[in-house]
């Protein structure tokens, strides 16, 4: 069960960078608990011990503070599977260099996965609370750290089906966990620009065509490729949509219609077409973090774009002129059923 001692501590990385290491050297060194490689004895030294603490308590400091946490985690995001490679490398039982090499890609390979489960929960957790519950978050990390470290080294059976259990699911809901990290990450990043420019009173924009200019100009040509024979581009929208973890979508407002584009993994966006005439509910909220923009055809099928908090000016913009090019193509009294809403009437 020498596994579970090695990829325990690789995955305990993950979530903390130093205190498994720190621990693993003071079990070393005090106790007859467990042993490490020759080539690692460095970690025992007065040095490393030294070290380790004082990085230990910054870390577990630091993940106390709202967006303090972000910056440390986004630094430590290529050290964790450092530490986990070298907590593995320093306790699998092998003196092949091959088998050395292997077994260390494989403890950071556990370690970075960690970091992107417990970086997506954070992020989510300063989405949703403000960073409220961060500190609860990182109080109970740390003692899952400790935990875990203890039932490497004393309990390596039951550590190496956490990892394994772990490794499954990671492998079941690891490609929602990259979108929803990346969705997190790049909506708090743009209410921080969006802050920085209210700090600096920075002009909001005059007219949706603008937001043309926010795309880099490859994407532009792209997406305007699916415009009809003199069909207009009025602005584009970038955001996300909720499908199985948060997708990279864009809003096109044309001359004719709205479109839809939806990024797919190696293939062409998915394009969606909604007449405006079919529009009967334009709508937007405010989420603090981020801005949502809602849409209802008269077929009762809803659209929502999360829009990142900096582009929640041209996503206002996008609802006016979405109600005006709804009411000029409403069908005429009598002609459509009854909606019970006015065309592209607003919610917010």
């Amino acid at each position: 069960m020498a596994m579970g001692l090695a990829w325990g501590l690789a995955l305990s990385s993950g979530l903390n960078t130093y205190l498994p290491l720190f621990l693993l050297a003071l079990l070393v060194r005090y106790t007859q608990a467990v042993s490490i490689s020759p080539r690692f004895q460095w970690l025992l030294s007065d040095e490393a011990l030294i070290i380790l603490g004082v990085f230990t308590l910054l870390e577990v400091l630091a993940e106390k503070f709202p967006l303090v946490d972000h910056v440390w985690d986004f630094l430590h995001t290529a050290l964790r599977p450092v530490a986990g490679a070298l907590a593995t490398g320093a306790t699998v039982p092998t003196d092949n260099p091959s088998e050395l090499a292997l077994a260390m890609l494989a403890g950071g390979t556990l370690a970075t996965a960690a970091h992107s489960a417990k970086s997506s929960v954070r992020v989510l957790s300063t989405s949703k609370s403000l960073g409220v519950a961060n500190p609860v978050l990182s109080l109970g990390e740390d003692l899952t750290v400790v935990a875990g470290t203890l039932l490497s080294v004393y309990a390596p059976w039951i550590m190496l089906g956490v990892v394994l259990l772990f490794a499954l699911l990671f492998a079941l809901f690891g490609p929602w966990l990259v979108r929803s990290l990346s969705f997190n990450l790049q909506i708090v990043v743009a209410w921080l620009r969006w802050l920085g420019r209210k700090v600096r009173r920075a002009p909001a924009p005059a007219t949706l065509r603008e937001s043309l200019f926010e795309l880099p100009p490859e994407r532009l040509r792209s997406l305007s490729a699916e415009l009809g024979p003199g069909e207009e581009l009025l602005g584009v929208l970038s955001g996300w949509r909720r499908s199985r973890g948060p997708r990279r979508c864009w809003l096109l407002l044309t001359s004719r219609r709205v479109l839809v584009a939806e990024r797919r993994l190696f293939r062409k966006p998915k394009f969606t077409a909604i007449p405006y005439g079919d529009l009967v509910v334009a709508a937007e909220r405010n989420f603090v973090l981020f801005w949502r923009l809602d849409l209802l055809t008269r077929h009762n099928v809803s659209y929502a774009l999360m829009l990142a908090k900096i582009s929640a000016a041209f996503g206002a913009l996008a609802v006016e002129k979405i109600r005006e090019l709804a009411r000029l193509a409403a069908p005429e009294p009598g002609t459509a059923p009854a909606t019970g809403s006015s065309p592209a009437s607003a919610t917010s």
